[in-house]
């Protein structure tokens, strides 16, 4: 007899990588796992995944993200499939809603296949869709700050953490 292995959808395809691989502790992050606060936010029920249906440009973004209540929710996870956009072209769309979300208190951070993230040789990329993750800027950077008071920084080269951290420095985002 044949098993048939029905093939996950794209949001069990990353709640599966979160599981896995997000929120397991890691000696490259001081035995913490990659997202410390992840697996938190998914049991409470504070995380939201949305798959865009190939239509999804900018303005579409953008409005599920203004529409998103982030008093009720922590992470809004929009998904796109992997070809829905090139590399530049993700990170171009994450710019420009930081541009316009980040002096409303909210980050997106974004993860494509083809954009390699590491720290020493843990690959932090999901490696099957688009992800644009909002979520509210002060807490992130409240959070961060509390992970550099122990070793959870101490593997990430100063470059990649200057390109996490260095752009949504309150102070930047002013100018």
């Amino acid at each position: 007899m044949t098993t048939r292995h029905k093939k996950q959808t794209p949001t069990q395809t990353i709640r599966t990588w979160i599981k896995d691989f997000v929120t397991k502790p890691n000696p490259i992050f001081g035995d913490l796992p990659p997202c410390p606060y992840a697996q938190k936010a998914i049991v409470d029920g504070k995380v939201k995944f949305l798959e865009l249906d190939g239509i999804g440009e900018f303005g579409t973004i953008f409005t599920h993200i203004w529409d998103f209540d982030f008093d009720k929710k922590d992470v809004l996870v929009i998904i796109a499939e992997p070809d829905q956009y090139t590399a530049k072209e993700t990170v171009a769309i994450a710019d420009r809603l930081n541009q316009a979300f980040m002096p409303r208190d909210v980050v997106v951070l974004e993860d494509h296949p083809k954009i390699s993230e590491k720290v020493k040789t843990v690959k932090l990329n999901n490696g099957h869709y688009i992800l644009f993750l909002a979520q509210r800027l002060s807490k992130l950077n409240r959070y961060s700050e509390m992970l550099e008071a122990g070793p959870y920084y101490k593997n990430w080269s100063k470059t990649y953490l200057e390109s996490v951290k260095g752009f949504r420095d309150p102070a930047k985002t002013r100018s």
